[in-house]
C-alpha cells in the first residue's frame, strides 16, 4: 500500500488528537478554581497535603527542571506541564513530517523530537557546571578569606553574589541571602540553594557551610576548603587542557583532510587530462 493511501487519514486523526490536547490544556488553564478562601485552615491544609501526595511526579519533574537550570535554557516560564506539552507538540510535528516519507520514519522522528528536550537539558546543565567552576573556586577563596576576617559564614557566602560571573549562580546566591533575611531559616535556605544545582562542588560547599555553623570551628575547616579549591583548580586545568587537545586534534584532522582532498583532486584532474589526451590521439 502506498503512503498516499493512508497519509490523509493519519494526518486527520493526528490533527484531531492535537486539537483535543490543545483544547484540554486551554480548558485546564482557564477553568475557574474553587474558592479556598472560604474554607477553614484545617480543611485547606488537608487539601494541600492531598494535592502534594497526588502530584509527586509533578514535584519530581519540577525539581529536576530546577536542578538542571531549565529556566535559564528554555525560558523562565517552563514548568512540567509546559515541558510535556512542548514535547508532545514537537513529537506530533516530527511524526507528521516523517509520515510524508514513511510510517517508520514518522514514528522515529516523532520519538526523537519528543525526547529532544529531556536529553538536551542535562547536557546544557553539564556545560553550565563546567563554566561555573571558576566562580565556585572564587567562592571558596572568598569564604576562606572572609571567615578568617571574622565574617559569619552565611554572610560570607551571600557576599559572593556580586563577584561571580554566572547569572544562574548569582541569582541563586542572591535568592539565598534574601530568603535568609526574610525567613531567618538558614538550613532551609541553604538546602533550597543546593537544590538549585546538580553540581557536586556546590553540594560540597553547602556541607562545608553546615559543618562550620554546627561546629563553630570554621577556621579548622579552611584546610578542607583549600584542598577542595586545589582539586577544583586541577580539574579546571585538566578540562581546559582536554579542550585544547581536542581542538588541536580536530585542526590536525582538518589540515590532513584538506591535504588529502587537494591531492586527490589533483590526481583526478591529471587522470582526466591524460584520458582526454589519449582520446585525442
Amino acid at each position: 500500500m502506498l503512503i498516499e493511501n493512508y497519509y490523509g487519514g493519519v494526518s486527520a486523526a493526528s490533527g484531531l488528537l492535537f486539537s483535543i490536547m490543545i483544547g484540554t490544556l486551554t480548558y485546564n488553564a482557564l477553568s475557574p478554581r474553587s474558592q479556598t478562601g472560604e474554607k477553614t485552615g484545617a480543611v485547606f491544609a488537608g487539601m494541600i497535603r492531598e494535592a502534594r501526595s497526588k502530584s509527586m511526579p509533578y514535584i519530581r519533574m519540577e525539581n529536576w527542571l530546577k536542578k538542571n537550570g531549565a529556566s535559564y535554557h528554555i525560558g523562565k516560564t517552563i514548568e512540567p506541564v509546559r515541558l510535556v506539552s512542548i514535547c508532545m507538540v514537537m513529537g506530533m510535528a516530527g511524526f507528521l513530517a516523517g509520515m510524508s516519507i514513511s510510517a517508520g520514519c514518522g514514528i522515529a522522528m516523532g520519538i526523537m523530537l519528543s525526547l529532544l528536550l529531556p536529553v538536551i537539558i542535562p547536557v546544557l546543565n553539564r556545560s553550565d557546571n563546567r563554566k561555573m567552576l571558576p566562580d565556585i573556586r572564587l567562592i571558596y577563596h572568598s569564604i576562606g578569606v572572609q571567615i578568617k576576617s571574622g565574617v559569619y559564614v552565611t554572610d560570607a557566602l551571600a557576599e559572593c553574589a556580586s563577584s561571580v560571573n554566572s547569572k544562574r549562580l548569582r541569582d541563586a546566591l542572591s535568592g539565598f541571602y534574601a530568603e535568609v533575611i526574610m525567613k531567618s531559616d538558614i538550613y532551609v535556605s541553604l538546602e533550597r540553594f543546593r537544590a538549585s544545582f546538580d553540581n557536586r562542588y556546590i553540594d560540597s560547599l553547602c556541607m562545608t557551610v553546615v559543618q562550620a555553623m554546627e561546629s563553630g570551628q570554621a577556621l579548622e575547616l579552611l584546610s578542607d576548603i583549600t584542598e577542595q579549591v586545589r582539586d577544583m583548580e586541577k580539574e579546571v586545568f585538566e578540562s581546559r587542557k582536554a579542550g585544547l587537545d581536542r581542538m588541536l586534534t580536530l585542526s590536525q584532522l582538518l589540515v590532513l583532510g584538506a591535504v588529502l582532498g587537494t591531492a586527490l583532486y589533483t590526481c583526478i584532474i591529471y587522470m582526466l587530462g591524460r584520458a582526454a589526451g589519449f582520446r585525442g590521439l
